[in-house]
C-alpha cells in the first residue's frame, strides 16, 4: 500500500509551488554521476535508449512540480536516454506488473521493508557492483546507506529521511503560560494541565490510514525504551519483550486510556483533522513526522509551531526516531540496467538541482553526507530549525529506530494491525509483544533482519 505521507507531502509541494512567484528555471548543478548535459542530439525516440522511473499516481498540477525538480533535469542530463515517468494508481498495481515479467526499470518505492518485500521474490537487483563503481558508500550517512541492504545485500538506495518529533502549538503554550518540557516527567505533569484546560494534550488519529499507529510505536520505543533496547531485540541480544520495551508500550497505551493521545477517539479521526486540530489550538501537542512541516506552512500557514526531539527519558537521553522515506530500487526485469544506475547515481549528485527543489518546492532532502543546510538560505526558520534538528541528531548519534525502515516488514504489518486493540483493551501488551518477536526470531533465522545503525 502506497504510504500516506507520500500521497500528503506530493499534494503539499504543489500547494507551496501554488503560492510561489515566477522562479528561474531548474538548473542541472553538479552532474558529476550523470549524462552529459549537453544539449539533444536530435535522435529520434526510436533510436534512444529508454529508461522508465515509476511514479504513484498524481493530478496535473503535482506532475507539473515533478516535471521542473526531475524529469526535466533529467532529459537535460541524458539527452540521448528517452526518459518516461510511468505513473501507478497503487502499489499493487506495481508489484503485478513486476510479478508478470515487467514493470520500470527504477521503482520509486516506500522503504527498506518495501523494497525487502521485491528483494525476497528476486524481484530486483543486487546494487553492490554499482556501489562501488560510483561509490555510494562514501555517498550516503552509514545509518541510512545501511538500512537498504537485505540479506547482507544494497538492493535499493534512500530517497530521503525523515523522523518523528513532537511539534508544539506555539499560541497555545504562551497564551496558558506553558513551557516547552525538556524530559518525560515535566510533558506528564503538562499534559495534565493540558487536560484540566479542555484542551487535547497530545493530537492523533489514524481512521484513514491504521498504520499512522507506527509513527506512535516507533517514537515510544525509541525514545522511553531506548535505541539500545530496540537494536538487542533485533540482533538477538534482548528480546521486544524485555521490560523497557513492555514499559515504552505500556506508557503509550496508558497515556492513550487517559485521553494524552487522541482524546481517546484516535480511531474516529483522519490524519488531516489531527493536523487540524493541532493547528486550530484545539490540542497543545502533536507526535508526527518531520514531513509534516511542509503539511502546516501550506496548509496552516498562521500556525505558530515549533518542533522538538521528544522530551527526554532518565537515563536515555534525547532520542529522534530515523527514517528513510523511501528507496530507488532497479528492477531485474530491466533491459538498461547500467543506465538506470547512471540515472540514480545521477539523482543523487546533482546537488544543485535538489537544493533547489527543497528550497522552493520542500521537498525532503536525501540523506547525503555532502548535504551542506547553509545551502537552503531562504526557507521557512521553522523549517530550517528542523532539518538542523535533524542533523544534530545524527552528528551526536541520537538515532532512533522508525519501524518503516527498521522493523521486519511482516512485523511491522502485524503492529499497525493490532496497536489499536491495545488502546480499546482487545489485546494485552504482553501478548502483542510476544507475537512482535515471533517475527524478529523469524528474521533472525531467515538472515533479513534489517541492519540498525
Amino acid at each position: 500500500m502506497k504510504s500516506l505521507k507520500k500521497i500528503l507531502s506530493m499534494c503539499l509541494v504543489t500547494a507551496m509551488m501554488c503560492t510561489m512567484a515566477a522562479c528561474s528555471s531548474g538548473g542541472n548543478g553538479n552532474q558529476s554521476g550523470g549524462g552529459s548535459g549537453t544539449a539533444d542530439t536530435g535522435k529520434s525516440s526510436k533510436d534512444k535508449e529508454k529508461i522508465v522511473i515509476s511514479c504513484y499516481l498524481a493530478d496535473d498540477s503535482q506532475v507539473a512540480v515533478r516535471e521542473k525538480y526531475i524529469d526535466e533535469p533529467l532529459k537535460k542530463a541524458f539527452p540521448d536516454v528517452n526518459i518516461e515517468i510511468k505513473m501507478y494508481n497503487d502499489r499493487q498495481s506495481l508489484q503485478v506488473e513486476v510479478a508478470g515479467g515487467g514493470g520500470p526499470d527504477i521503482m520509486d518505492l516506500d522503504g527498506p521493508t518495501d523494497v525487502a518485500e521485491f528483494a525476497k521474490g528476486s524481484r530486483v537487483l543486487e546494487l553492490g557492483d554499482y556501489a562501488e563503481k560510483y561509490g555510494w558508500a562514501n555517498l550516503f550517512y552509514d545509518w541510512a546507506y545501511k538500512s537498504c541492504f537485505y540479506n547482507d545485500k544494497l538492493y535499493s538506495l534512500p530517497t530521503s529521511f525523515e523522523g518523528m518529533v513532537m511539534y508544539y502549538n506555539m499560541d497555545v503554550m504562551e497564551k496558558n503560560g506553558w513551557e516547552v518540557p525538556q524530559t518525560e516527567d515535566e510533558l506528564v505533569e503538562l499534559m495534565k494541565k493540558v487536560k484540566e484546560k479542555d484542551i487535547i494534550p497530545i493530537a492523533f488519529g489514524n481512521s484513514n490510514y491504521q498504520g499512522a499507529v507506527d509513527w506512535l510505536y516507533s517514537t515510544f520505543s525509541s525514545c522511553y525504551a531506548g535505541p539500545k533496547a530496540v537494536k538487542a531485540a533485533m540482533e538477538g541480544n534482548g528480546k521486544y519483550t524485555d521490560a523497557a520495551i513492555k514499559d515504552a508500550f505500556q506508557t503509550m497505551v496508558d497515556w492513550w486510556k487517559n485521553g494524552w493521545i487522541g482524546d481517546k477517539a484516535s480511531q474516529s479521526v483522519t490524519n488531516e483533522d489531527m493536523l487540524a486540530f493541532f493547528a486550530e489550538g484545539k490540542a497543545a501537542m502533536m507526535i508526527d513526522g518531520t514531513w509534516a512541516s511542509n503539511q502546516l506552512l501550506a496548509t496552516y500557514p498562521d500556525c505558530n509551531w515549533d518542533s522538538e526531539m521528544m522530551p527526554a527519558k532518565e537515563g536515555i537521553g534525547p532520542i529522534l526516531p530515523f527514517a528513510t522515506g523511501g528507496g530507488y530500487a532497479i528492477n531485474a526485469n530491466s533491459d538498461n540496467p547500467d543506465l538506470a544506475a547512471e540515472v540514480l547515481n545521477y539523482l543523487f549528485t546533482s546537488l544543485d538541482r535538489h537544493y533547489q527543489s527543497i528550497r522552493e518546492a520542500g521537498y525532503q532532502p536525501y540523506p547525503l553526507k555532502e548535504f551542506d543546510i547553509s545551502k537552503l538560505e531562504g526557507i521557512d526558520e521553522k523549517l530550517n530549525n528542523q532539518y538542523k534538528l535533524l542533523m544534530d541528531a545524527q552528528t551526536n548519534n541520537q538515532i532512533g529506530y522508525c519501524s518503516w525502515t527498521f522493523y521486519p516488514s511482516d512485523m511491522r504489518v502485524y503492529m499497525n494491525e493490532n496497536t489499536d486493540a491495545l488502546f480499546l483493551e482487545l489485546l494485552s501488551v504482553d501478548d502483542y509483544l510476544a507475537k512482535a518477536q515471533t517475527y524478529i526470531d523469524k528474521a533472525i533465522t531467515d538472515k533479513t533482519i534489517p541492519v540498525l545503525p
